[in-house]
Formats: structure tokens, C-alpha cells, sequence
């Protein structure tokens, strides 16, 4: 499994920007560069920091692979552009285009295209509608053992609801995205399962299974030889960090600062 210098080394040369471009205004060149090289792991402020100029976002995520809406690939191309960018209302707006709809032909596209659109309205704030669709993303799919696709929507669901303060609910639905997870065939897309739960938790303010799922999603990352995701699942253990900072949690932040040092190999300093 990659190190986070070596994730977020990558992060930045993706974004085409030098180390002095990415330091400026947060730390020392050679400090950047100690943490690329994985001399220096950063204490979760620093992190932060990094993660929001490299535009890493906790609630936008792209699938490792989209799914097809259609058998023309330049729907499917454009479906791939919009998400990996996160432009959601251009998204949403082609979507809703007839010649769209007139090419769904089978239940999986169903399932998609429903599923991109919900995550469409998600972002842009139409939480009623994007429920109904992602339940119409579910309309055909084995509830005892959905596919990826389905496991995806169960979770863009229970994330509605941890918006709405539903707990109850939203681990329903948690639930309902890893019912009989052992008999699944691997896909990297599963790996965004994890890091959705572990979201889901932080929304709803449970740091502790929050960062319990960030640690199991990351050793099923390093399982299957993968890096998707972990990027998402480092920023938000530091957005953990940050918020177990009062004298009840000092036990629990003892305990997240070593999850870290155990997950990095590296040492973290002391003002973590």
C-alpha cells in the first residue's frame, strides 16, 4: 500500500503543481519534501491544509470506474467527464435530456442512470429527489446480495440520512450495503464502501466507528493491492484528529494518534 507522502506526491503532480506552488502559504518547501519522501509524517492541521489546496474533497467522490448508462460510449464518456469533475448540475442537466432516456435498454443502465442521478440531485441539494432515485437505482437489485452498484446507492442513502440526523436509519442502510459482504467478488469501486460508512459516522458525529471504518477500509485497500480511495480515507482520519480535541476525548484521540502512527510507520509529532 502506497504511503501518504506517496499519495499526496502523486496528488500534486496530478494538479501540475510544483512543491514550492503546494508549500507556498502552509509549510516549508523542505518540509513538503520530507513528507513526500515519507521522512515527515504531517500532524492533522498541516494535513488538512494540504489536502484542501490539493482539492480533495470529504464529500465528493469518484468511482475508481463509472458505470455504463448506454451502449453509446459517448454517453458514457460524458457521464465519465462530469463525475471525475464533479460538475453535478451539468450532470443532472444531462441526464434529463431525452435522448438520454430514450437509450436506457437494460436493468443495469437503469440501475446507473438512476444512480448517477441521484448522486446529481444529492449535490445539489434536492435530498427529496435524490432519494426517490436511488431508490429507483435499487428497483431490481437483489437486496440479499446487491452488486456493487447496489451497495453504492444503499450508502448514498444511509449518507442522506446521517444529513438528516437519522442514525437509526442511516446504519439500515450501512448495513443493508455489506449484507453478505464475505460472498462478494472483489471490485475497486467497493473500496469508496468503507470511506462512505466511515463519512457517514463523522456526519453523524460517532468518531469512533467513523475511524473504525477508516481502518478497516484501508487494510481492505492494502489487501487487494489498490490506492483508490486513500487519499479520501487519510484526509478524513485527519479531520478525526482534529475533532477529538476536548479533555473527555483525550483517551479516544490517544488512541486515533496511534491508529495513525500504526497506519503511516511513522512517527507523529507531538502537537498531533
Amino acid at each position: 500500500m502506497k504511503d501518504l507522502g506517496t499519495v499526496i506526491k502523486e496528488l500534486r503532480k496530478d494538479k501540475k503543481l510544483t512543491q514550492k506552488e503546494l508549500a507556498e502559504g502552509i509549510c516549508a518547501q523542505s518540509m513538503l519534501s520530507a513528507i513526500e519522501n515519507n521522512v515527515y509524517v504531517p500532524n492533522a492541521n498541516l494535513l488538512i491544509k494540504l489536502a484542501t489546496k490539493l482539492e480533495v474533497s470529504l464529500d465528493q467522490v469518484s468511482l475508481a470506474t463509472n458505470f455504463p448508462i448506454s451502449s453509446k460510449y459517448n454517453f458514457n464518456d460524458k457521464v465519465d467527464d462530469l463525475c471525475n469533475n464533479h460538475q453535478y448540475q451539468e450532470l443532472y442537466d444531462f441526464l434529463m435530456q431525452d435522448k438520454v432516456l430514450d437509450n436506457l435498454k437494460t436493468s443495469l443502465q437503469m440501475q446507473a442512470y438512476y444512480y448517477y442521478l441521484g448522486v446529481a440531485q444529492l449535490q445539489t441539494n434536492a435530498i427529496s429527489e435524490a432519494k426517490q432515485s436511488l431508490d429507483l437505482s435499487l428497483a431490481e437489485v437483489n437486496s440479499k446480495h446487491p452488486n456493487t452498484l447496489g451497495r453504492l446507492a444503499y450508502m448514498a442513502i444511509g449518507y442522506v440520512h446521517s444529513l438528516e440526523n437519522q442514525k437509526d436509519l442511516a446504519e439500515e442502510y450501512i448495513n443493508k450495503a455489506f449484507r453478505n459482504w464475505d460472498e462478494f467478488s472483489y471490485e475497486e469501486n467497493q473500496n469508496a464502501l468503507y470511506y462512505l460508512a466511515a463519512l457517514i459516522y463523522f456526519k453523524l458525529n460517532d468518531y469512533q466507528d467513523s475511524t473504525a471504518y477508516i481502518a478497516d477500509g484501508i487494510g481492505f485497500i492494502a489487501k487487494h493491492n489498490s490506492h483508490y480511495m486513500l487519499a479520501n480515507c487519510y484526509f478524513l482520519l485527519a479531520r478525526l484528529a482534529l475533532v477529538a480535541h476536548n479533555d473527555d476525548e483525550r483517551l479516544e484521540a490517544n488512541r486515533r494518534k496511534d491508529l495513525f502512527t500504526e497506519l503511516y510507520g511513522e512517527n507523529i509529532f507531538e502537537k498531533f
